[in-house]
Protein backbone atom coordinates (compact mmCIF):
# COMPACT_ATOMS: atom_id res chain seq x y z
CA UNK A 1 0.00 0.00 0.00
CA UNK A 2 3.01 2.35 1.14
CA UNK A 3 4.84 1.66 -2.46
CA UNK A 4 1.34 2.59 -4.26
CA UNK A 5 1.19 5.33 -2.16
CA UNK A 6 4.36 6.58 -3.25
CA UNK A 7 4.25 5.78 -7.04
CA UNK A 8 0.97 7.83 -6.72
CA UNK A 9 2.86 10.97 -5.36
CA UNK A 10 5.69 10.72 -7.64
CA UNK A 11 3.41 10.55 -10.83
CA UNK A 12 1.88 13.96 -9.53
CA UNK A 13 5.36 15.64 -8.52
CA UNK A 14 6.05 14.52 -12.26
CA UNK A 15 2.66 15.61 -14.05
CA UNK A 16 3.26 18.71 -11.79
CA UNK A 17 6.86 19.43 -13.38
CA UNK A 18 5.30 18.72 -16.71
CA UNK A 19 2.58 21.12 -16.42
CA UNK A 20 4.86 24.18 -15.33
CA UNK A 21 7.92 23.45 -17.15
CA UNK A 22 9.40 26.13 -19.33
CA UNK A 23 9.36 26.40 -22.95
CA UNK A 24 12.10 27.17 -25.50
CA UNK A 25 10.71 28.26 -29.37
CA UNK A 26 13.70 28.49 -31.86
CA UNK A 27 13.49 30.38 -35.12
CA UNK A 28 16.01 29.92 -38.32
CA UNK A 29 15.27 32.12 -41.21
CA UNK A 30 16.27 30.58 -44.59
CA UNK A 31 19.92 31.98 -44.26
CA UNK A 32 20.22 29.91 -40.86
CA UNK A 33 20.54 32.79 -38.55
CA UNK A 34 19.17 31.70 -35.18
CA UNK A 35 17.12 33.32 -32.52
CA UNK A 36 15.87 31.84 -29.50
CA UNK A 37 12.92 32.99 -27.32
CA UNK A 38 12.41 31.43 -23.91
CA UNK A 39 9.56 31.74 -21.43
CA UNK A 40 8.59 30.80 -17.92
CA UNK A 41 6.86 31.62 -15.12
CA UNK A 42 5.22 35.07 -16.81
CA UNK A 43 8.17 36.02 -18.27
CA UNK A 44 10.04 35.88 -21.73
CA UNK A 45 13.47 36.25 -23.19
CA UNK A 46 14.49 36.85 -26.84
CA UNK A 47 18.34 35.61 -27.37
CA UNK A 48 20.21 36.51 -30.65
CA UNK A 49 22.48 33.96 -32.15
CA UNK A 50 25.56 35.48 -30.15
CA UNK A 51 23.30 34.10 -26.93
CA UNK A 52 22.61 37.98 -25.94
CA UNK A 53 19.42 38.59 -24.79
CA UNK A 54 17.70 41.21 -27.18
CA UNK A 55 14.75 41.79 -25.50
CA UNK A 56 12.63 41.00 -22.19
CA UNK A 57 9.50 40.71 -21.24
CA UNK A 58 8.03 40.63 -17.73
CA UNK A 59 3.98 39.77 -18.38
CA UNK A 60 3.96 40.05 -14.40
CA UNK A 61 4.62 43.86 -14.39
CA UNK A 62 3.74 44.49 -17.99
CA UNK A 63 7.21 45.53 -18.82
CA UNK A 64 9.50 45.30 -21.59
CA UNK A 65 12.67 46.02 -21.53
CA UNK A 66 14.97 45.84 -24.59
CA UNK A 67 18.93 45.72 -24.55
CA UNK A 68 21.50 47.95 -26.22
CA UNK A 69 24.54 45.32 -26.08
CA UNK A 70 27.33 48.21 -28.13
CA UNK A 71 26.85 50.78 -25.69
CA UNK A 72 25.82 48.56 -22.96
CA UNK A 73 22.59 50.23 -21.70
CA UNK A 74 18.92 49.41 -21.59
CA UNK A 75 15.57 50.63 -22.44
CA UNK A 76 12.70 49.80 -19.80
CA UNK A 77 9.17 50.30 -20.92
CA UNK A 78 5.87 49.68 -18.94
CA UNK A 79 2.44 50.04 -20.73
CA UNK A 80 2.69 53.72 -19.91
CA UNK A 81 6.15 54.52 -22.14
CA UNK A 82 5.02 52.40 -24.79
CA UNK A 83 1.33 54.26 -24.89
CA UNK A 84 3.53 57.61 -24.40
CA UNK A 85 5.69 56.21 -28.06
CA UNK A 86 2.68 55.20 -29.80
CA UNK A 87 1.19 58.87 -29.22
CA UNK A 88 4.51 60.86 -29.86
CA UNK A 89 4.65 58.92 -32.99
CA UNK A 90 1.09 59.44 -34.29
CA UNK A 91 2.31 63.34 -32.99
CA UNK A 92 4.92 63.30 -35.65
CA UNK A 93 3.26 61.69 -38.14
CA UNK A 94 0.58 64.43 -38.12
CA UNK A 95 2.75 67.05 -37.89
CA UNK A 96 4.99 66.01 -41.04
CA UNK A 97 1.51 65.13 -42.69
CA UNK A 98 1.14 68.80 -42.46
CA UNK A 99 4.27 70.05 -43.84
CA UNK A 100 3.69 67.33 -46.66
CA UNK A 101 0.40 68.93 -47.67
CA UNK A 102 2.20 72.81 -47.63
CA UNK A 103 5.42 71.14 -49.75
CA UNK A 104 2.31 69.59 -52.55
CA UNK A 105 0.17 72.66 -52.75
CA UNK A 106 2.32 74.17 -55.55
CA UNK A 107 3.27 71.11 -57.02
CA UNK A 108 1.98 69.37 -60.45
CA UNK A 109 -0.27 66.03 -59.91
CA UNK A 110 2.83 64.08 -60.75
CA UNK A 111 5.22 65.66 -57.99
CA UNK A 112 2.39 65.10 -55.54
CA UNK A 113 2.36 61.16 -56.20
CA UNK A 114 6.08 60.72 -56.11
CA UNK A 115 6.04 62.46 -52.90
CA UNK A 116 2.86 60.46 -51.29
CA UNK A 117 4.77 57.09 -52.23
CA UNK A 118 8.12 58.23 -50.95
CA UNK A 119 6.87 59.57 -47.29
CA UNK A 120 3.88 56.39 -47.40
CA UNK A 121 7.33 54.43 -47.49
CA UNK A 122 8.71 55.64 -44.64
CA UNK A 123 6.07 56.15 -42.34
CA UNK A 124 2.69 54.13 -42.48
CA UNK A 125 0.00 56.61 -42.91
CA UNK A 126 1.80 59.19 -44.31
CA UNK A 127 0.60 58.82 -48.19
CA UNK A 128 -3.09 59.08 -46.60
CA UNK A 129 -3.76 55.55 -47.67
CA UNK A 130 -4.78 53.14 -45.17
CA UNK A 131 -4.27 49.53 -46.16
CA UNK A 132 -7.14 46.93 -47.19
CA UNK A 133 -5.87 44.21 -45.00
CA UNK A 134 -7.06 40.33 -44.85
CA UNK A 135 -7.27 37.43 -43.32
CA UNK A 136 -7.44 34.09 -45.57
CA UNK A 137 -7.58 31.06 -43.84
CA UNK A 138 -6.72 29.02 -47.14
CA UNK A 139 -7.76 25.54 -45.93
CA UNK A 140 -3.98 24.28 -47.86
CA UNK A 141 -2.15 21.65 -45.58
CA UNK A 142 1.34 21.51 -45.10
CA UNK A 143 3.81 18.96 -42.86
CA UNK A 144 6.79 21.05 -41.41
CA UNK A 145 8.83 19.53 -38.76
CA UNK A 146 6.60 16.59 -38.92
CA UNK A 147 3.84 18.95 -37.74
CA UNK A 148 0.68 19.20 -39.75
CA UNK A 149 -0.27 22.94 -40.36
CA UNK A 150 -2.55 25.03 -41.95
CA UNK A 151 -1.81 28.00 -44.34
CA UNK A 152 -3.14 31.22 -42.89
CA UNK A 153 -2.76 34.21 -45.23
CA UNK A 154 -2.68 38.08 -45.15
CA UNK A 155 -3.22 40.13 -48.18
CA UNK A 156 -3.66 44.13 -49.00
CA UNK A 157 -6.21 44.15 -51.48
CA UNK A 158 -4.88 40.87 -53.56
CA UNK A 159 -1.62 41.10 -52.95
CA UNK A 160 0.07 38.45 -50.43
CA UNK A 161 2.03 40.24 -47.76
CA UNK A 162 2.85 37.46 -45.45
CA UNK A 163 1.34 33.86 -44.40
CA UNK A 164 2.06 31.27 -41.64
CA UNK A 165 1.27 27.38 -41.55
CA UNK A 166 -0.23 26.76 -37.94
CA UNK A 167 -1.15 24.31 -35.73
CA UNK A 168 -3.56 24.39 -32.67
CA UNK A 169 -1.63 24.83 -29.11
CA UNK A 170 -2.90 21.53 -28.39
CA UNK A 171 -0.60 19.94 -30.62
CA UNK A 172 2.65 21.65 -29.90
CA UNK A 173 4.76 21.27 -26.59
CA UNK A 174 4.08 24.78 -24.89
CA UNK A 175 1.25 24.90 -22.07
CA UNK A 176 -1.50 27.40 -21.63
CA UNK A 177 0.97 30.01 -19.08
CA UNK A 178 3.44 29.55 -21.34
CA UNK A 179 1.43 30.37 -24.56
CA UNK A 180 -0.46 33.17 -22.94
CA UNK A 181 3.17 34.95 -21.82
CA UNK A 182 4.35 34.30 -25.08
CA UNK A 183 1.48 35.40 -27.04
CA UNK A 184 1.19 38.54 -24.93
CA UNK A 185 4.96 39.60 -25.65
CA UNK A 186 4.60 39.05 -29.45
CA UNK A 187 1.65 41.23 -29.58
CA UNK A 188 3.66 43.99 -28.42
CA UNK A 189 6.28 43.34 -30.00
CA UNK A 190 4.17 43.46 -33.47
CA UNK A 191 2.39 46.43 -31.76
CA UNK A 192 5.02 48.33 -31.58
CA UNK A 193 6.50 47.50 -35.15
CA UNK A 194 3.35 48.42 -36.44
CA UNK A 195 3.93 52.13 -35.59
CA UNK A 196 6.73 51.89 -38.77
CA UNK A 197 4.86 49.89 -40.78
CA UNK A 198 4.34 46.27 -40.05
CA UNK A 199 0.81 46.12 -40.31
CA UNK A 200 0.09 43.09 -41.50
CA UNK A 201 2.09 41.64 -38.87
CA UNK A 202 0.22 42.86 -36.28
CA UNK A 203 -2.97 41.30 -37.67
CA UNK A 204 -1.56 38.64 -38.26
CA UNK A 205 -0.90 37.73 -34.49
CA UNK A 206 -3.49 38.87 -33.24
CA UNK A 207 -5.65 36.39 -35.98
CA UNK A 208 -3.00 33.41 -34.44
CA UNK A 209 -3.24 34.04 -30.86
CA UNK A 210 -6.94 35.02 -30.45
CA UNK A 211 -7.62 31.15 -32.19
CA UNK A 212 -4.61 29.51 -29.99
CA UNK A 213 -2.91 28.99 -33.07
CA UNK A 214 0.99 28.75 -33.34
CA UNK A 215 3.00 29.14 -36.80
CA UNK A 216 5.76 26.25 -37.48
CA UNK A 217 6.66 28.39 -40.67
CA UNK A 218 6.02 32.11 -41.50
CA UNK A 219 6.59 33.80 -45.69
CA UNK A 220 7.51 37.14 -45.67
CA UNK A 221 6.50 38.46 -49.24
CA UNK A 222 7.80 41.50 -51.03
CA UNK A 223 10.16 42.86 -53.65
CA UNK A 224 12.79 40.84 -53.45
CA UNK A 225 11.05 37.48 -53.03
CA UNK A 226 9.70 35.33 -49.73
CA UNK A 227 11.39 35.43 -46.79
CA UNK A 228 11.01 32.36 -44.84
CA UNK A 229 11.34 31.15 -40.96
CA UNK A 230 10.90 28.38 -39.38
CA UNK A 231 9.82 27.60 -36.05
CA UNK A 232 10.28 24.62 -33.54
CA UNK A 233 8.97 24.98 -29.67
CA UNK A 234 9.68 22.14 -26.95
CA UNK A 235 9.87 22.27 -23.36
CA UNK A 236 13.27 23.41 -21.45
CA UNK A 237 14.24 24.75 -18.35
CA UNK A 238 15.56 27.90 -18.59
CA UNK A 239 18.43 29.76 -16.92
CA UNK A 240 17.34 32.90 -14.97
CA UNK A 241 20.13 34.41 -16.19
CA UNK A 242 18.05 35.26 -19.56
CA UNK A 243 15.76 37.77 -17.61
CA UNK A 244 18.38 39.57 -15.62
CA UNK A 245 20.29 42.89 -17.30
CA UNK A 246 24.00 42.22 -17.14
CA UNK A 247 26.33 43.62 -14.74
CA UNK A 248 27.31 47.18 -15.74
CA UNK A 249 24.57 47.88 -18.43
CA UNK A 250 23.11 51.47 -17.45
CA UNK A 251 19.30 52.98 -17.94
CA UNK A 252 19.04 54.91 -20.97
CA UNK A 253 16.33 57.55 -21.35
CA UNK A 254 13.87 56.92 -24.17
CA UNK A 255 14.24 58.98 -27.06
CA UNK A 256 12.50 62.29 -28.09
CA UNK A 257 10.40 62.96 -30.47
CA UNK A 258 11.55 65.30 -33.05
CA UNK A 259 9.46 68.69 -33.74
CA UNK A 260 8.99 69.93 -37.35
Amino acid sequence: MKRKLNLILAGLVASSMTATADTLITSVDQDGATTRIYVSAGKTGAVNENGQTDFIYDGNKGEMVALNHEEKGYLQMDEQAMAKMASGLNQMQQQMMSMMQEQMADMSPEEREQMRQMMGSMMPGMDNKKEALSIDETGKSDKVNEHSCKWVSVYNDKTLLSEACVVTLSNLDIDKDDFETLSAFLNKMSQFAGQFGAQDEMMLNQHLFANKLLPVQIREHGEEGAQTTTLSFKKQAVSANIFQIPTGYTLQQMPAMPEY
